[in-house]
């Protein structure tokens, strides 16, 4: 057993904290971040002088770790179909559901003080009831491949799922059917990974397996399905790359728009590494900001990053578009008006995507030793004759600018760390403390304790001026006998909890 920390220096002690309080005396500047810093610092395995019943491994990995809102219950998501329900006051088991799936369980969810959710690799998603824990009160199908995550939205009243098939559901629980609940597909995308809601429900952040985020602005998840109805992320995404105009994506660059008013898109693609899969999100408690771990092609890189995904003034967005003219016709930048004649331009089809993202941008980096012409050879455009210039007509007539104009991502990173690449083919789950303060991430056979800066301040007080590296607090390695896979953080206390993929689970609190 080890536990490796950053020494870091604090100025409080128990006696002068419980003093001041007795004086009354008003809290001094920075009193937050001190008792913060010596709480988490000293976070360390839980040994209770009742000895725990430790959980067998047959129950498989633990994938998923959830608290009540209170913060007296912990629910687990297993490996081999069950579900494990703890007193997190006594770290008990109360409760083991097996069989509570006909798959592995993916992830667990809790609803409101009484009602959780579960979705599993069998296309499903049950929803229990803590008071009566014999069977789920309802079964929802409509997915078609493995469940994978599952939001609540109190804003809308829906729960949000998504899953492996592309397919994001918005479930209507107040308006049950005879044999399913009213659902909405309200998104769909190849590559899809993981869905998150701000905690205001403001926004919709998607992670893909093509190396990028798509942040939902304003989200109204009653108009969603229809304002994305035709809306492909991906090969506007492979437009980005290339360089180069489709109009069947140009044609939904309104969708980018700052002045939009509901469901406004926004791509962030700004990685420290060369990123392939983004393969698990986290949302900061006040919604500020994006966790992320991302995986690169080779497998062998994996790296936490911290992105900005807060609403940015209108100036910032008037200049992030790029303008592409067929070689014909003059060169402009984004400064310049867009071209009057837009009928010489020549729309590049769509069938050019029989490329990998990973070579275009192979091919863009070496775009400053080749001629316009000779990457479009290299590229090896082909053009069906299915998609052409008439098509489009009537809506580029009425925005003859979008034909050439591909939107531009803005710079998002704030933070990053490189991490331990074990258990491989694995997702790793991280987690925010409640006041989003710590990042709590997967490391070996341990957890590793990040933060924003040295003082441990919220990230609102120490946003840098350019990406940065988070600052380790402290590792707690070789509690588990297996590679963690996932973390929670108590919503109430000083408490943290960890499962590997040997089915244990471990609990951690301060050493003072």
């Amino acid at each position: 057993m080890s536990r490796k920390a950053k020494r870091i220096s604090y100025n409080l002690n128990n006696y002068n904290l419980i003093r001041s309080r007795e004086l009354g005396l008003k809290p001094k500047l920075g009193h937050g971040a001190d008792i913060s810093k010596k709480l988490y610092s000293n976070l360390d395995v839980c040994r209770p002088k009742v000895p725990v019943e430790k959980t067998k491994c047959e129950q498989g990995g633990i994938f998923n770790l959830e608290f009540s809102f209170d913060g007296r219950m912990l629910v687990s998501a297993c490996k081999e179909r069950s579900v494990l329900i703890f007193d997190a006051a006594n770290q008990k088991m109360i409760k083991k559901i097996n069989e509570a799936h006909c798959n592995c369980v993916n992830c667990v969810r809790f609803l409101n003080d009484y009602t959780f959710a579960t979705c599993s690799d069998d296309n499903t998603i049950k929803v229990w009831d803590t008071r009566m824990l014999n069977c789920a009160t309802r079964t929802l199908q409509g997915h078609s491949n493995w469940v994978k995550n599952i939001e609540y939205s109190e804003k809308e009243n829906v729960m949000v799922t998504s899953a492996f098939d592309g397919s994001i559901y918005a479930w209507d629980l107040n308006s049950p059917t005879e044999n399913n609940v009213l659902y909405d597909k309200v998104f769909v995308m190849n590559g899809l990974m993981r869905t998150k809601l701000t905690p205001d429900g403001t926004k919709m952040v998607i992670c893909t397996t093509s190396g990028y985020i798509i942040i939902i602005h304003d989200l109204n998840l009653r108009t969603l399905s229809h304002d994305m109805k035709t809306f492909r992320p991906n090969l506007y995404r492979l437009m980005q790359l290339s360089e180069q105009t489709f109009p069947a994506a140009t044609m939904f660059n309104y969708l980018f728009y700052h002045s939009r008013k509901s469901n406004r898109l926004e791509f962030i693609d700004d990685f420290p590494n060369d990123v392939e899969v983004i393969s698990s999100l986290q949302i900061h408690p006040m919604g500020w900001n994006a966790l992320s771990r991302s995986i690169n092609g080779s497998e062998n890189e994996e790296w936490t990053s911290v992105h900005d995904i807060q609403s940015r003034d209108a100036s910032d967005y008037e200049d992030a578009y790029l303008y592409v003219l067929d070689s014909a016709l003059p060169d402009i930048n984004a400064e310049e008006s867009p071209p009057e004649d837009v009928e010489n331009a020549r729309p590049t089809d769509i069938w050019m995507g029989f490329i990998t993202n990973e070579q275009l941008s192979a091919q863009r980096s070496q775009r400053n030793q080749s001629n316009q012409e000779n990457l479009h050879s290299s590229m090896g455009i082909i053009h069906s004759g299915l998609v052409g210039r008439d098509n489009y007509t009537r809506y580029f007539r009425k925005r003859p600018e979008d034909r050439f104009r591909i939107v531009k991502n803005l710079p998002r990173l704030t933070h990053f760390i490189k991490e331990q690449s074990v258990g491989k083919g694995y997702i790793k789950e991280l987690c925010y403390s409640s006041d989003g303060r710590i990042i709590c991430s997967p490391y070996g056979k341990g957890v590793r304790l990040l933060a924003f800066d040295e003082q441990l301040q919220e990230v609102s007080y120490c946003v840098p001026e350019k990406p940065r590296e988070l600052f380790t607090v402290a590792e707690i390695n070789d509690y588990h006998p297996d590679v963690v896979v996932c973390c929670k953080f108590s919503p109430k206390h000083y408490q943290l909890v960890s499962g590997c993929l040997g089915g244990e689970i471990v609990w951690y609190h301060p050493i003072l």
